[in-house]
């Protein structure tokens, strides 16, 4: 559960990444481009899964740890997409990889 909340963040906050105008941003997935030529709606969506991650992180641990989760997960996923994703080192591929052997390792 930890991870798929990871990851949620993880998607809300590239996709806000992707939408800034001061950011060295990265066109060469198909993901970047659409979000980059569609602002409005990308807010939307980076909004709406931010609040999925709040709301399920508040379920998972309870209202005030949930809280807590949810913003030290924010900080810990913003800082790995600023530093990483300039060096282009985020891609669907590495992104996978990680998500899926991340939740190998938490079933286990």
């Amino acid at each position: 559960m930890v991870t798929i909340i990871f990851f949620i963040a993880f998607l809300g906050f590239y996709v806000f990444y992707n939408t800034s105008k001061k950011a060295d941003l990265n066109r060469s997935g198909k993901l970047e481009l659409w979000v980059q030529n569609h602002l409005q709606y990308s807010k939307y969506i980076g909004s709406f899964l931010l609040i999925v991650t709040l709301v399920v992180s508040i379920i998972h641990f309870g209202v005030g740890s949930g809280i807590f989760a949810f913003f030290v997960t924010l900080m810990t996923v913003g800082s790995l997409i600023i530093v990483l994703s300039p060096l282009q080192y985020v891609t669907i591929r590495i992104v996978s990889v990680v998500f899926l052997l991340s939740l190998l390792l938490e079933i286990i």
